[in-house]
Order: C-alpha cells, then sequence, then structure tokens
C-alpha cells in the first residue's frame, strides 16, 4: 500500500497522520542509505514542533543526521537539500489543509519530490518497522544560523528584479511565509503591506491566504498597493491580485509561458499544465504556436513531465507553477517575484493576457461517504466520464479521486458544463439514495 497522496502523507493530525507516521517515515528513510543527511523544514501548524520531533526520533534511530530549517516554504526544502548536500528532504505541512491537518512532503537528493516508485518502497518500509521506539522527550534540534536571509538572497539571485517603488500587498496566512516574505520583498525594495504576517497556527488557512482570495482583494481595495500575493500554509500555492482585483490562475500561468516565449528562454516551445487547465490557455497558446501538454494533476506529475520532454515550465490550475529554471518545485515567492518581473516589464498582467479568455467551466467537490463511495474507483469514475461525455459531447469531463480528502473533484468544461455537472452530481445523489 503505498502511503503518500498526490503531495506527500497528509491527514488529520492524532487520527489518520501521527506522530508515529514520522517517526516511521524518518526511521525508513534514515534506513535506506548509510548516514544519510535529512533536511527539515515545517509550517506553523501546532503539531509541527510534535511531528519534527518525531521525524528526528526516527531519523537518528536509523542512523541518520537532521538539518532543522525551521520555518520555511516547502521549496526551501528542496533547494536547501541541494545546497547543503543533504540525502532527503521533508516538509512538515497540510498545505492548503485546515489547522487541524498536517503531513510530509519528501524530497530526494536533488530537491526533487519523490516519484512513486521510491514512495512506494518506503511505504513497505513504514508498514514493517514498530513505533515502539519513539519517545515522549522532545527532540530540540538547533536551527541552521540566519536560514531565513540565506534563502531570501538566493531567491532573490534566481529571480534577479529590482521592485523599488512598487507597492506590494501580501497575504501569509498565518503560513510559512509569514516572516520571509515580507523579508525577500523589502529586500527587493518594494513597499510591503503584510497581512496574517505573525505565528499563529490554528488560523493558517482560515478565511485568508491563497485559497480565500476575498481577504487581500478586501485588504487592497483599502490601499494603494498595485499587486497583491496570497499564499498558502506552506506557500507552494500563490493568488495574485492587480489593483485588488484577483487575476485567474489561468492568466497567470499564460502570462508566465507567454513572457518565457518573447523572452526566447521557453525550452521546447511548449509549457505542461494539467487536464484542468482551461482550454482557453490552450487556444491562446497555440496561437503563439507554442503547445500545452497535459500531466495528471499534482505538481509531481507536471515536473516529471517536463523533465521526461525537457520544459522548463509547468503549472497548475490551483495556482502551483513550476519554473524549473528557478526550483524543482513550487515556490509561490518565487513566483511572485517572477509575476512581478513581468508586470515591471510589460505592465498590467490583465492587458498583457487580454487574449486569454477562458472557456466556460463548471466546479465541484463531492463528498464521499459509506454509500457512494464505490463510485469512486477509477473504473467507475472512467464510465462516468464516459456516459456524461455521450450526453454531452461538446463538454470535456475531468473526474478523479482527491489524494487529500475524501472527495470526488469534478471539472467539466464546455458551454454545457453546468448542466453536465448536475448529471454527474446527481449521479452520486443517485447512488445515495438507493442505499437508504
Amino acid at each position: 500500500m503505498n502511503l503518500f497522496g498526490t503531495d506527500g502523507i497528509r491527514g488529520t493530525y492524532g487520527s489518520t497522520l501521527t506522530d508515529g507516521t514520522a517517526f516511521l517515515l524518518g526511521k525508513s528513510l534514515a534506513l535506506l542509505g548509510d548516514c544519510p543527511i535529512v533536511v527539515v523544514a515545517r509550517d506553523t501548524r501546532k503539531s509541527g514542533s510534535n511531528l519534527f520531533s518525531a521525524l528526528a526520533q526516527g531519523v537518528y534511530s536509523g542512523g541518520g543526521n537532521v538539518i532543522n530549517l525551521g520555518i520555511l516554504p516547502t521549496n526551501a526544502v528542496g533547494h536547501f537539500t541541494r545546497k547543503l548536500g543533504g540525502d532527503y528532504g521533508i516538509m512538515i505541512t497540510a498545505s492548503h489543509n485546515p489547522p487541524t491537518d498536517n503531513g510530509l512532503k519528501v524530497f530526494d537528493r536533488y530537491g526533487v519530490k519523490m516519484c512513486a516508485s521510491k514512495q512506494a518502497i518506503v511505504s513497505r518500509m513504514m508498514e514493517n518497522l514498530s513505533e515502539t521506539e519513539i519517545s515522549r522527550e522532545k527532540v530540540y534540534e538547533p536551527i541552521f544560523y540566519d536560514i531565513d536571509n540565506i534563502y531570501a538572497e538566493d531567491a532573490l539571485k534566481a529571480v534577479n528584479v529590482k521592485l523599488n517603488g512598487l507597492s506590494v500587498a501580501l497575504d501569509c496566512c498565518y503560513g510559512s511565509s509569514y516572516k520571509v516574505a515580507p523579508l525577500i520583498f523589502s529586500k527587493a525594495g518594494a513597499s510591503v503591506t503584510a497581512f496574517c504576517n505573525k505565528i499563529n497556527g490554528e488560523k493558517v488557512n482560515v478565511d485568508c491566504g491563497a485559497t480565500c482570495p476575498d481577504f487581500l482583494a478586501s485588504k487592497m481595495s483599502q490601499s494603494k498597493c498595485k499587486l497583491g500575493f496570497a499564499f498558502d500554509g506552506d506557500a507552494d500555492r500563490l493568488a495574485v491580485f492587480e489593483n485588488g482585483n484577483f487575476v485567474p490562475n489561468n492568466k497567470v500561468f499564460y502570462a508566465i509561458a507567454k513572457y518565457l516565449h518573447e523572452c526566447g528562454k521557453l525550452a521546447g516551445n511548449a509549457v505542461c499544465g494539467t487536464v484542468l487547465t482551461n482550454g482557453g490557455v490552450e487556444k491562446a497558446l497555440s496561437e503563439m504556436n507554442v503547445n500545452l501538454v497535459r500531466s495528471a494533476v499534482g505538481d509531481i506529475n507536471v515536473f516529471g513531465q517536463m523533465a521526461k520532454l525537457g520544459l522548463n515550465f509547468g503549472g497548475e490550475e490551483s495556482g502551483h507553477y513550476i519554473l524549473s529554471d528557478l526550483a524543482t518545485s513550487s515556490d509561490a515567492i518565487i513566483n511572485a517575484l517572477f509575476i512581478c518581473k513581468i508586470y515591471s516589464e510589460k505592465g498590467s498582467i490583465f492587458e498583457y493576457t487580454k487574449e486569454c479568455i477562458e472557456l466556460p467551466y463548471a466546479v465541484k467537490n463531492i463528498a464521499l461517504n459509506d454509500n457512494n463511495a464505490r463510485l469512486a474507483s477509477e473504473t467507475s469514475l472512467t464510465s462516468t466520464v464516459a456516459r456524461i461525455s455521450a450526453l454531452y459531447p461538446d463538454c470535456r469531463v475531468v473526474l478523479r479521486k482527491s489524494g487529500t480528502e475524501n472527495k470526488v473533484r469534478a471539472y467539466l468544461e464546455g458551454t454545457d458544463a453546468d448542466e453536465a455537472m448536475k448529471c454527474v452530481v446527481a449521479t452520486f445523489a443517485q447512488d445515495l439514495s438507493a442505499k437508504k
């Protein structure tokens, strides 16, 4: 059984994800190498310190060593695993999930998220080990000296942008970017107005951050900030705002692709999206003779497709963007700096992307339970897609089981998307009523 979901091991802390899970992961990774070095960071969730302690115990019991980065964004783990010569990297976070959740994202020595085959090996090792060695005593591993400033300097060197005179609003959502994001933008010369930039693990992603764009939009309406950026708990997801208006993620994706293309820096004259990338993006890209290739959802899948095809840009509609010349996973702060670069050179993001017009679409997250869970099997979802597609032949239908929640995520695109979505919802509702 593979314990890893779409993006690491994730669950509700204390039930589906425990200190024992972290201990077993740490020990398994340590046993895979010869005195390996494991680089670890976390977000601000209250459970993070307990998970770090258990993880470190596991690494030590397996003969490895730990470098503690403290509270930093997810991509910082991949970055410093490479930079410091680590063998593995682990980010303790549940990303955009509620504060009661937590998780473990694993990187290899190249700063790339662990591939599926290695995940399966680690999962089997975890299942065959015992948690009996775990201690109640805390592990106090000192934080690597001045790591915030080192990361800030590396991020600025990667993007190479000066923001003197630019007013920027940041929503740090009480997460891993709470300190380092304002630091980076200030070092770049921007005038920074920061919100939710404190450690408060009980408020991570609660009515703020990249998954709640209304918060920063309302704050920007009361300020003179030109650009705004909202991050999620581990700062791998980005929401972009211009003059208080939310810039759709598909337009952000298109803006980056267009800019790289115009600068002659788009490898392979192609970009990688996912099955959820809007067809309007594909159409606008094709008019520039840029090809859109699609992967399954998840930045691991996007990066894998990029590596296979030799591409240097890819991303997801959720707000994850991988600029692989700058980072090996989605880094929302680096991506925000890159958007600032585009804005400073090209002007309004809305104007720059005006030819990218989204096709009509509908999105729905359908909760699963004991009655309708069988419909989430791969076979059943494929059958449902075929049936809905036959009823609405001009509609692109994507149904997938969530890798992080007990839900089916439905995405339908086309002029009949809303009507087709009613059929999808009815399918699960009918199965529920049939069981009553």
